[in-house]
């Protein structure tokens, strides 16, 4: 094949780059006529010739600190604002968690992996089919919210709140209509205020279950094109560890996206309420806690044990005159000596215990 046969089998494109480059410069038109050696060389680029090189050139720029940008999903999403949001979903984490140890009576630990853009069409497709997927409208925003959640983990959960061990199906399928329900109303429905809550910290939203479907390909609440904010976070349970995805249109964070800065969530978390740190401590002040004298301890074997009888002398490893540790719930904090006051048994207070306190241990 001549030059000029391949060159007739290029792309539009490639001949209207060949032709001519038409750039704006300071306000006139000007035109670049590209030479042959430029020609040449975009025919080899077109043609694939130049892949070695141009995948070099690439690996270069990358590691020049040039990074590749895709106009087609434009990440516009600021660090700051990706942090903000890390930490709303953190909050979200150990409140949901701690709701769901609580059902279980068990520990379920609930973490940020990750967050990322995409667009919804490729997160449509990362899901597997079936699924426990839950639409949840965003008020009085305009968008939606999918909460996606594996048959595996689901399956895993309702056999622990059925009061079995936690065990996940051999073989995907769907959730049943009675197996949806217990789930709906253990699992999914205490997701929608969680979130709730956790977004208080920016703006006023609630989270309302719209739907829950299992085929993701009946999803279609947006277009696939439209870009979407991916929360991913790490469910653990048994031994077990799965994804919980999160997927936010990014329309619907539009209005609030200014709010999304790590310095707004700092303020407001420096500004408590008027009063409240007072009412923290007037509840810490009034809290009971346990107080302890520890007279002395021994060791006595079982025979000794099964000898004594009333009126028996116990040896005990500590002299009369030696303090007497005084434990504070299941710290040793003080040292104090035996009395009475008013017929009463009593301790007083001689001294702080010079190390660092001890956990009580059963010997």
């Amino acid at each position: 094949m001549s030059e000029a046969e391949g060159r007739e089998d290029l792309p539009y494109i490639a001949f209207a780059a060949v032709g001519a480059v038409v750039r704006r410069l300071r306000g006139e038109i000007v035109e670049e006529i590209l030479t042959q050696e430029e020609i040449d060389e975009l025919i080899r680029a077109a043609t694939g010739q130049n892949a070695g090189q141009i995948s070099e050139e690439e690996d270069s720029t990358e590691e020049e600190g040039v990074r590749r940008y895709d106009f087609r999903q434009p990440h516009r999403l600021s660090k700051d604002q990706g942090r903000a949001l890390q930490r709303i979903h953190e909050g979200f984490a150990r409140e949901f968690s701690s709701i769901v140890s609580t059902r279980l009576r068990t520990r379920v630990e609930l973490t940020v992996n990750s967050i990322d853009q995409l667009s919804f069409g490729e997160f449509i497709r990362s899901i597997p089919n079936p699924s426990v997927i839950n639409v949840y409208s965003l008020e009085p925003l305009d968008g939606s919210v999918i909460v996606q959640l594996s048959t595996d983990m689901a399956f895993l959960l309702y056999d622990r709140f059925c009061g079995g061990p936690g065990l996940a199906m051999k073989r995907s399928r769907e959730l049943t209509a009675i197996e949806m329900a217990v789930m709906r109303s253990q699992f999914i429905d205490s997701i929608g205020p969680s979130l709730s809550n956790a977004w208080s910290e920016v703006t006023d939203v609630a989270f309302e279950l719209i739907s829950t479907e299992s085929n993701p390909q009946f999803l279609q609440i947006m277009s696939e094109r439209e870009t979407i904010i991916l929360i991913s976070l790490d469910i653990g349970l048994n031994g077990v560890t799965d994804l919980v995805n999160i997927c936010i249109s990014y329309t619907a964070l539009e209005p609030v996206l200014r709010q999304l800065t790590e310095h707004r969530l700092m303020e407001r978390k420096r500004s408590p309420e008027p009063g409240a740190l007072q009412s923290v401590k007037n509840r810490i002040v009034k809290a009971q806690v346990p107080v302890e004298v520890e007279l002395g301890s021994t060791v006595l074997t079982v025979s000794d044990l099964l000898e004594l009888e009333v009126g028996d002398v116990v040896p005990l490893d500590r002299r009369i005159s030696d303090p007497l540790p005084i434990w504070i719930g299941d710290q040793r904090k003080l040292l104090g000596e035996p009395g009475q006051i008013s017929g009463q048994t009593a301790v007083r207070v001689t001294g702080n215990v010079r190390e660092e306190g001890g956990n009580r241990v059963a010997k």
